[in-house]
């Protein structure tokens, strides 16, 4: 019976032990393939995944993080550059956001507002063009009082579905906070279809599917209020349409890079559908200092009568520029 005793006592010790070096490991291996935060992939290359196999597109992207501000961003005093020419990769070849930094031109006054090459921008019908080349001739820095934007009206898709945002990813539907909450959205994934009576709206009816891991997102029901592009980077003759806007997006996640890509059709104003360039950002990962946080702005039209086109005798301008060499 001392034996019996023994062993039971052995068998409980040993049990103990196996719970608690076992518990740890188990922990430790689960903890190892926990990602370091929402929507982050456990390595940066791995694509996380929602319990039915979907791509998970849930986290901040953009933000501090998703931003690419890295020392090739700087100058020398240590601010950061930007440059908004619509580049949406690195000197290596990486995928970036919006905001692409890279050191000013020497004399230089205003950024990049865009091209005016006729393959850049969108393919309007004779009588459209003419339009929309009367919006684009008064663009100066980065837009011009004709800009809905800044008559704080919802930017519209997809001029404003793609940019630093927080994306929530639950089975049946994805909402979308942007920045700018007035443009705030949500994609309906359970396998509805647009309303058969559709009112038009800013920022239109989403309703998505998955073709295999990128999300197609279908959108109608757009009104006419808002530009198909606008502000940095757009086409300069790209604002204008009209409330036959369509809009076919793709979503792809790739590790933490999500990139998007849009297709508008606008049977009253475009000869053909346009596809817009196709852009990426970065997740914004993780932030232990917990300041990487999505920040909503609001919006105030008092700014819009400060406007005022520049002329020849300006030294420098816009509403987003850098002051020349010399200039005081």
């Amino acid at each position: 019976m001392k034996y019996l005793g023994y062993l039971a006592v052995g068998f409980v010790l040993g049990a103990l032990v196996w719970a608690f070096v076992g518990g740890t490991a188990l922990k430790e291996v689960r903890a190892a393939k926990q990602p370091p935060c929402l929507g982050c992939s456990v390595d940066g290359k791995t694509t996380p995944r929602m319990p039915d196999g979907h791509p998970d597109l849930s986290g901040h992207w953009g933000g501090a993080g998703g931003a690419n501000h890295d020392q090739y961003n700087r100058s020398a005093d240590g601010s950061f550059l930007y440059d908004f020419s619509g580049n949406d990769v690195d000197e290596n070849g990486d995928p970036i956001s919006a905001v692409k930094a890279t050191a000013p031109r020497p004399g230089q006054t205003s950024f990049n507002i865009g091209s005016d090459k006729p393959d850049d921008n969108a393919p309007y019908k004779p009588e459209y063009l003419a339009q929309a080349k009367k919006v684009g001739d008064q663009v100066y820095g980065a837009t011009n009082a004709d800009d809905p934007d800044l008559a704080c009206k919802p930017g519209g898709v997809p001029r404003a579905a793609f940019g630093e945002m927080q994306v929530m990813q639950i089975p049946g539907v994805i909402a979308i906070l942007y920045a700018a909450p007035m443009n705030d959205r949500l994609i309906y994934t359970d396998g509805r279809q647009h309303p058969k009576h559709l009112d038009t709206s800013y920022m239109g009816d989403s309703i998505g599917r998955w073709d295999g891991d990128t999300l197609v997102v279908d959108v109608a029901g757009l009104n006419d209020e808002t530009w198909i592009a606008g502000g940095f980077s757009a086409p300069k003759y790209t604002n204008i349409h009209s409330d036959q806007e369509h809009v076919t997006e793709r979503w792809t996640r790739n590790g933490d890079v999500l990139s998007y890509q849009a297709t508008v059709e606008d049977p009253v104003m475009f000869t053909k559908p346009w596809v817009l360039p196709a852009k990426k950002i970065r997740h914004a990962g993780p932030d232990p200092g917990n300041d990487n946080y999505l920040m909503q702005f609001g919006c105030s039209p008092t700014d819009l009568g400060h406007i005022v086109k520049p002329t020849k005798d300006d030294q420098y301008y816009c509403n987003l520029c850098i002051k020349p060499a010399g200039v005081k």
